[in-house]
């Protein structure tokens, strides 16, 4: 019998002959790649708010009433000088209000406030590379000195909070990775030391029979790398079920890219190759002889 045709058997045979071991493993291992997966999915759901706040990113100048057409487009031109300025867009008062009542849907409401009082304003959207928190505040500082400007108003609180939102989720990803490495391979190694155990009678028969490393020591290693990897899939799975579960809700869970998927797919599969080989490497070698 070739080496493949062996592990293969072997495998199969692990799985059969402790099934309820097998199955405790696979969920156990998933729920703990699962714990990791979600967080991967917040993480790159919250950054990709982050990255749209960024990329909205606007300021709006509002101007002070009464003033002439020479002095509007004197504004324009100074706020056309700020360092950063990609565009600079007008909106009359008129064209503010029609926004605002297209905005609010009670009439009532719209009636209650009386006359237009919405001031003129240009909307600044900054260059690429001043789309963000630091980049939005120096453009409204250098604004709020401009003549004729009444206010400014800009959302880069909220891009500074999400930027440190970020930055702490990439902290704790770092730590929920490290307690998923050590759970895996903490399950993996203790199926493997268990299946060992329960097999070592054809173990030392093996070894008698001069069987090497593929004969005795490999069936182990691939066992880990294929429960582990058949957990990985069932997380994907519990993954795609929490996203469509979540998908008419006020918080969507962004799926992680096709290829992420596949590469957790692969190395949890190390993980589990890497957990069976230490547990093999610490059993008592008389276990292996």
């Amino acid at each position: 019998m070739g080496p493949i045709r062996y592990i293969l058997r072997e495998l199969w045979r692990g799985v059969a002959q402790h099934r309820a071991l097998t199955v405790t493993s696979i969920l156990s291992m998933s729920a703990i790649l699962l714990i990791f997966l979600v967080f991967m999915m917040v993480l790159q759901t919250v950054d990709r708010y982050a990255g749209d706040l960024e990329a909205r990113e606007e300021v709006s100048v509002f101007l002070n009433e009464g003033l002439s057409r020479a002095d509007i487009k004197s504004v324009a031109e100074a706020l056309y000088a700020i360092d950063g300025v990609d565009s600079v867009r007008f909106v009359s008062k008129e064209e503010a209000w029609e926004a605002f009542r297209a905005d609010v849907a009670d009439e009532a409401l719209v009636q209650a406030v009386g006359s237009n009082p919405l001031p003129a304003t240009y909307v600044i959207r900054p260059t690429v590379s001043f789309r963000n928190a630091d980049g939005v505040r120096r453009i409204a500082r250098a604004a709020e000195t401009v003549p004729h400007v009444e206010d400014v108003r800009y959302a880069g609180e909220w891009v500074v909070r999400a930027e440190q939102v970020v930055g702490t989720l990439k902290r704790v990803g770092a730590a929920v990775g490290l307690i998923v490495l050590v759970g895996v391979l903490f399950v993996v190694g203790a199926t493997t030391r268990l299946s060992v155990q329960t097999r070592l009678d054809s173990v030392h028969l093996i070894r008698s029979l001069g069987g090497g490393f593929l004969f005795t020591e490999a069936p182990y290693l691939v066992e880990g790398f294929v429960l582990a990897s058949i957990s990985s899939l069932l997380t994907i799975a519990a993954a795609l079920l929490i996203h469509d579960q979540l998908a008419d809700g006020l918080f969507r869970l962004l799926l992680l890219p096709t290829q992420s998927l596949f590469a957790f797919v692969g190395i949890s599969g190390l993980l589990g190759l890497l957990g069976s080989w230490i547990a093999v490497a610490t059993l008592p070698r008389k276990w292996l002889l």
